[in-house]
């Protein structure tokens, strides 16, 4: 190894068949080096890529010895010591030329020490500083956590990366081959969710080798029918902190590493996305496999929106039948005192089950329909169609809680491999926007959350505070707080007696303490692959039956809460942010048909602060208070008693006076696999 010249004579044998390093019949099998560890036996399976250290005289040796002092590592049976500087300490087989002053050894000290990050070498032990273990080096990735395979030009391949201090010890440290990169990512140590990128590269004296790797590999990934080739994207540059821009500047390479086709629209004006969305006709929106919102939650719900608005045709939702608005009202309906709790409606005032009786409604597909033609049919329930959030908001609730972290890098990831979890939406039916409109139904949708009271106050207020950025969010609360302003209202909501129990609404805050302290240990927090999601679920199937299924449980009742209220809170997913690690509710998951109704009744003010509190704590009890009220459900009704309404919906403004809400079981896909938990 003392000059270029012979750098192939260390390399194996040329592409031939290989025994399997992990069960599964290989498909190519060679000898590579790989770029800061080595020569490696290199396997490609269905599974993915394997890859062993050769056992040779010029190939690392891990070695086990008793170490102390500064390094203590043995060379010739006599122990010397180099100084350590950061990294993983490994004992080396490689011959050396005699340093002036030594004897020639056979045995180095050798550190791997990435200067990129990350490096995809890890070692799982060393021998150094009195620690006895043996080492062991990342030797794998599966084809499920590679996004890219390319071919690299004639370059170095560094076999180890020494410290300065030891550099003259060894000759060869740099090769030239012929090289190919294998990109993939690794989960951080810190964050399980989060997914930082990271290469493999191989290399070889025959270019045609390398070639033929890459093909091979390339090959199989594009026989993976859930990636994506064909993106709209659209980019907010006035989300958040108006780096919407930069945000996809970033992480656009690894769209175009990953041959993803993109058409990027940058937005100039709100609502653009929403026009852009329901004006496109079906057989235009089959050309894509999806769409990418580069922005926040609002960004998202308005091409939400755009998307199903003009294609998802649905019944509008249940209601009791004493549901009447109140300029039909005779003036008889009275509110139940401050601290009286739901009760349930007469059986003569329920609605029968199912709510939906039309055999039409209950077998009713998603469809388009534009200037009375039909266009080619698009089914929202397909498999292949799917939404993508790339991070540049506020707030970024969905992103939190559908990839477990809100970094854009790990959402892109998870958009060019072709994730995909299934997500609830909420129908949000406006009937009067005040208490003079008349009757005029008017239909939106929402994917995280719909909140009335302090959380409408919160958005009306923060919009005179544009100009502060995300902070106004925070000026504005501090605002709305100091007024503790509440709001008379109804609400009915549907018990469909869920198999989990209430948390809130079946207890006394003093009294049953331990029961909540059991309750709490026994909750099921959605995850990755989540059993909840899963359970009964059948994407396949496309009436509006397969989307309500809680509609049509045996004993469900419609039951009432009257009085006064701080806040009315829809939450369909936990809503976790940066100032409430928990959300507002820790276990509500993303698809399994049901929404938790928060009713925060009027209470003193040191009290509310003390549930706000609780929501900003990790483990906190946020509904742990005798004025919250949670209930568990599919569906709701809202009627204010006041002179104006207004609702956040998904960070949006939305007047309301009088709505009504169901939830369609994983209605839509995400670019997305669920929070790693």
């Amino acid at each position: 190894m003392e000059g270029e010249g012979n750098d192939c004579a260390f390399m194996g044998e040329d592409s031939h068949p290989g025994a399997p390093l992990h069960g599964n019949s290989s498909i190519l099998s060679s000898t590579f080096f790989l770029d800061h560890v080595g020569e490696v036996s290199l396997v490609f399976n269905s599974d993915g890529l394997f890859w062993e250290p050769i056992n040779s005289p010029n190939a690392s040796a891990m070695v086990e010895g008793e170490v102390d002092g500064d390094c203590g590592c043995y060379s010739n049976g006599n122990k010397r010591k180099h100084s350590l500087r950061k990294g993983i300490l490994q004992l080396s087989a490689l011959e050396m030329k005699r340093p002036v002053g030594l004897a020639r050894e056979n045995i180095v000290c050798q550190f791997y020490i990435s200067h990129s990050m990350p490096n995809p070498i890890e070692m799982d032990g060393s021998i150094c500083f009195g620690i006895k273990s043996r080492s062991k080096a990342a030797s794998e990735i599966k084809l499920s956590d590679i996004y890219a395979v390319e071919l690299s030009h004639h370059g170095p391949i560094h076999i180890t990366n020494l410290p300065h201090a030891t550099e003259h010890l060894l000759f060869g440290n740099d090769i030239k081959l012929y090289r190919f990169i294998v990109h993939g990512f690794i989960r951080s140590k810190n964050q399980l969710s989060q997914w930082i990128p990271t290469t493999y590269t191989f290399g070889h004296k025959d270019f045609r080798v390398c070639e033929m790797w890459v093909n091979k590999l390339n090959a199989f990934l594009d026989r993976d029918v859930g990636r994506p080739r064909n993106l709209l994207v659209f980019v907010n540059p006035k989300s958040g902190k108006r780096n919407g821009c930069k945000t996809w500047e970033a992480v656009g390479p690894i769209f175009s590493r990953a041959k993803v086709e993109t058409k990027v629209i940058l937005t100039k004006r709100a609502g653009q996305a929403l026009d852009v969305m329901s004006s496109m006709t079906n057989k235009e929106l089959n050309n894509y496999d999806g769409v990418v919102a580069v922005g926040g939650d609002g960004f998202f719900n308005e091409i939400l929106n755009g998307f199903l608005s003009p294609r998802f045709k649905a019944p509008n939702p249940p209601t009791p039948s004493d549901f009447v608005h109140p300029a039909d009202d005779n003036g008889d309906s009275s509110v139940l005192k401050e601290n009286e709790r739901a009760q349930e409606i007469p059986e003569q005032c329920e609605d029968k089950i199912p709510f939906i009786s039309s055999e039409d409604q209950s077998a009713a597909k998603a469809s388009y329909n534009i200037s009375g033609e039909t266009d080619d049919e698009f089914h929202i329930l397909n498999q292949r169609f799917r939404i993508g959030i790339i991070p540049a908001g506020s707030t970024d609730a969905i992103v939190m809680c559908t990839t477990g972290t809100r970094d854009a890098v790990t959402s892109a990831l998870h958009i060019v491999l072709g994730k995909r979890v299934r997500l609830d939406i909420a129908q949000i039916v406006r009937w009067k926007a005040t208490p003079r409109s008349e009757i005029q139904p008017y239909m939106r949708y929402t994917a995280s959350f719909a909140g009335y009271g302090f959380y409408g106050d919160v958005i009306t207020e923060s919009e005179n505070y544009r100009w502060m950025g995300p902070k106004r969010y925070d000026y504005a609360g501090t605002m709305v707080f100091l007024k503790h302003r509440s709001y008379e209202a109804e609400i009915a909501y549907l018990d469909v007696g869920s198999d989990e129990p209430n948390l809130t609404s079946k207890r006394r805050h003093e009294d049953n303490m331990s029961e909540l302290n059991t309750q709490k240990s026994e909750r099921r927090v959605c995850c990755v692959d989540c059993k909840i999601c899963n359970e009964n679920s059948d994407p396949t199937s496309t009436g509006i039956s397969s989307l309500t299924p809680h509609l049509y449980s045996e004993g469900g009742k419609w039951k009432k809460s009257k009085g006064r209220f701080l806040s009315v809170g829809a939450a369909l997913i936990s809503c976790r942010n940066d100032k409430a690690p928990d959300g507002l509710v820790v276990d509500a998951h993303l698809s399994d048909g049901f929404l938790h109704l928060i009713l925060i009744r009027e209470c003193p003010h040191a009290s509310y602060l003390r549930h706000l509190i609780q929501l900003t704590k990790s483990g906190g009890s946020p509904l742990n208070f005798q004025f919250v009220e949670h209930h568990k459900t599919p569906t709701f009704t809202f009627t204010s008693m006041g002179k104006e309404s207004v609702w956040n919906l998904d960070g949006e403004i939305f007047e309301a006076h009088q709505l009504s809400a169901q939830v369609f079981r994983g209605l839509v896909c995400l670019f997305a696999s669920g929070p790693q938990v």
